[in-house]
Parts: C-alpha cells; structure tokens; sequence
C-alpha cells in the first residue's frame, strides 16, 4: 500500500489513514493530550506523511514511519510552550463553552437589570463588584461618606434583588437578599 502511495495513488494513502488512524488517536491520546490536539496532531501527522511519503524506505515497517512522525510532531508541539492538562483534569470543551457563556449571560442580564437602577446605586454596585473596590475607595470616588455608601450599597441590593424576582431572564442566587450591610464590605 504504502509503495502505491509513494508512486501517487490517492486510493492507496486514503487506505493508509484509515488503516493507520485508528490506531495512531490512542497512542497521542495516551500522551496525556487534549482530544481537540489528538485530532490536529493526526491530522498533522497524515500531512508530514503525505507530503514526505518519497522518503519513505521500505527496509523499515510503514507503521513504524508513521508513529515516528506522530510521536515527533508531539513532542515538538509540547516543546514549543504547549502545556497539556492530564486528561483527568480536562472538562470537555463543550460543557466548558456552554458554562462560559452561561455565566456570561447571567452577567450580562444582572448588570442590565443594575442600569435600571438609580445613578448611584448602580455606581456603587459597579465599583464594588467590577471594579473590585472597598468602601473607602467608593466613599472617596462618589464623594460620599463611607456609611452613605453601606446604605446606598443595600438600598441597591434590595432593589436589584427585587428586579431579579421580577425578571424572567435571571435566577436569584441563594443566599442574594440577606446580605446586612452592618457586615462592613
């Protein structure tokens, strides 16, 4: 097969990838490689080959070439900075996307829902909890005392809170309202 390969036959290489694919995905897999790099590690691998497949020599097994290429392309893959999870610590892309986004989403309506808010409240909220400031940093860009800003951070809570019931786009987190502003931050 692989000397029809080397001659041009299209047919012939096709038969090699399926014939060579199959057992090439478990042994990158078993590198400890995310499965979305398996698939561009063989799809590499089936390249380089397809593209060197004159030199190919025929003293040595085809299927000791063409591992030698892939566990190559592997190691040079992991040289060059990509540092690759175990795979038991690997969640599936998928389930990590729609996690992202599903938070992305809950962000996205929360702070909506905070524009509709009076100015300072939504001020408050937004330097608190975006921009990642204590009290004292508020009171001093707002202009207010730090109690002023306790009391406009839990006037903004409750009324935040109260839209979240309200709307349909958005889950109350647990614990949301019982937030006492006599807790300091």
């Amino acid at each position: 097969m692989a000397r029809r390969a080397q001659k041009g036959s299209h047919d012939a290489f096709t038969e090699l990838v399926l014939r060579y694919g199959g057992r090439l995905y478990p042994f990158l897999a078993q590198k400890n490689v995310p499965a979305i790099e398996v698939e561009d590690l063989l799809q590499d691998t089936f390249l380089k080959a397809y593209m060197n497949i004159h030199r190919y020599q025929h003293r040595s097994k085809f299927s000791t070439w063409i591992f030698t290429i892939a566990a190559r392309l592997a190691i040079d893959r992991y040289r060059t900075g990509i540092r690759w999870k175990s795979l038991d610590e690997e969640e599936p892309v998928a389930e990590k996307s729609v996690d992202r986004l599903e938070q992305q989403e809950q962000k996205q309506n929360l702070w909506r829902l905070a524009r509709q808010l009076p100015d300072n409240q939504y001020r408050a909220l937004w330097l608190k909890y975006a921009e990642k400031m204590s009290i004292a940093e508020i009171a001093r860009v707002m202009g207010k005392s730090r109690a002023n800003i306790k009391i406009i951070l839990y006037r903004a809570r409750i009324n935040l809170a109260s839209r979240m019931k309200q709307s349909p786009d958005y889950e109350m987190p647990d614990g949301f309202e019982n937030h006492n502003p006599q807790a300091g931050e």
